[in-house]
């Protein structure tokens, strides 16, 4: 028999509460076993132990009605017709019991997301497949025999006191098998407001907006948590002002377009000045920038002026003369994915008229999964960047 290499105190740092319960033992023996069955050996052992707590996790989830893996494929379904991203779901799909498709995301995610240097994980990897089809059946014996997690049920529902809501909300942020290897990364640094600001994977969603999808009509009584619910600060009056006179000569001059596409500093800087009409002085023409090659200039009437340097290329669009195919498929997968390249309403711009056509899983050449999925993989990989202003 082989050792265990899973414990309890292992288990716990994946729920919400530190006593033991009734189920607790049962779920530990099946990550043990998951762990055993485990053949990534790619991901490092630490990560192996984790996707083994994960698969388990996910069994109880379904097993005790918590409710998170129903509120990711719901939102998923809500935002873009389908239950999950990358893997279809056939007529053997069965919501609410243990299916292929949905370890199979699991397994991505956690690999996906683990802190150690990698690339970018292909999600139609065999190695992924394999190792769902080897956890299946494990899953399905499980779940005919295991036990429910009381303490879950409708987990969500409400709360005690303040301090109960901040145990949860602090769970949910961080540390379930859905949402912790988003935050692996950040999560010890996160000040305690922050975590009503940031959004977390794997669909890039605010805390509020997972408690709308956990709680239902239960909601409206985390309407009363402080800071839960931001208010959409407003931009001071002369800030607009500023910004709606940007939008109305940047396109004066383009003839109503919202997006130009220049050609090296020099062009930006006349831009800028002579027809944003910004002072011709260093605190204004962006001096930071006379290394880049090119830059793509965006205006909204509210926000003004947006920037993106180095990524003319890579833009399928017809306005654009900068455009380079081979550069593109070998480049414009990076704004999906790399934090800061793009400012957030360009990305989804590009995403929404499909002007990055050429994109491609690196190493792979996979176009039309990248095409099929982009706006995920851009939340799942860029989550505040994707989200924020």
């Amino acid at each position: 028999m082989k050792k265990n290499v899973i414990y309890l105190n292992d288990w716990l740092a994946i729920h919400p509460y530190t006593t033991v319960c009734s189920s607790d033992t049962f779920f530990v023996e099946l990550a043990n076993k998951l762990y055993a069955a485990c053949h990534l050996e790619e991901l490092p052992e630490t990560f192996r132990k984790n996707l083994s707590l994960y698969v388990a996790a996910y069994l109880e989830d379904i097993i005790s009605g918590l409710g998170l893996w129903q509120g990711f494929t719901t939102a998923h379904s809500r935002l873009y017709g389908r239950c999950l991203p990358f893997y279809p779901t056939g007529k053997d799909y069965m919501k609410g019991e243990v299916n292929l498709e949905d370890i199979r995301f699991i397994i991505w995610n956690t690999w996906q997301k683990a802190p150690y240097s990698h690339g970018y994980v292909n999600p139609l990897d065999t190695s992924i497949l394999k190792q769902a089809q080897a956890f299946l059946p494990l899953l399905e014996e499980a779940y005919e025999v295991a036990p429910e997690n009381e303490l879950l049920k409708d987990y969500f529902a409400g709360y005690a006191d303040e301090k109960e809501a901040d145990r949860k909300l602090s769970w949910l942020f961080g540390h379930t098998y859905l949402t912790e290897p988003s935050m692996l990364p950040y999560i010890e640094r996160v000040a305690p407001d922050d975590r009503f600001i940031i959004p977390i994977g794997p669909l890039a969603l605010f805390l509020h907006e997972w408690i709308e999808l956990l709680a239902g009509k239960q909601a409206t009584c985390w309407k009363s948590v402080p800071r839960l619910y931001q208010e959409e600060k407003e931009m001071p009056e002369t800030v607009l002002q500023k910004n709606s006179e940007i939008y109305r000569l940047f396109t004066l001059w383009t003839g109503g377009r919202k997006i130009i596409y220049l050609n090296g500093y020099d062009s930006l800087k006349r831009f800028l000045v002579e027809i944003l009409q910004w002072p011709d002085d260093e605190n204004h023409t962006l001096p930071q920038m006379k290394s880049c090659r090119n830059f793509v200039l965006m205006v909204d009437e509210q926000k003004g002026l947006l920037l993106a340097k180095d990524v003319c290329e890579y833009i399928a669009d017809t306005e654009n003369p900068y455009y380079d195919q081979e550069e593109a498929s070998q480049n414009a997968f990076r704004m999906l994915t790399e934090e800061m390249l793009c400012p957030p309403d360009l990305l989804h711009y590009c995403i929404e008229k499909n002007l990055l056509p050429d994109a491609e899983l690196p190493e792979v050449g996979e176009k039309m999964l990248v095409k099929l999925n982009a706006d995920f993989i851009a939340r799942h990989s860029l989550l505040y960047y994707y989200r924020g202003d």
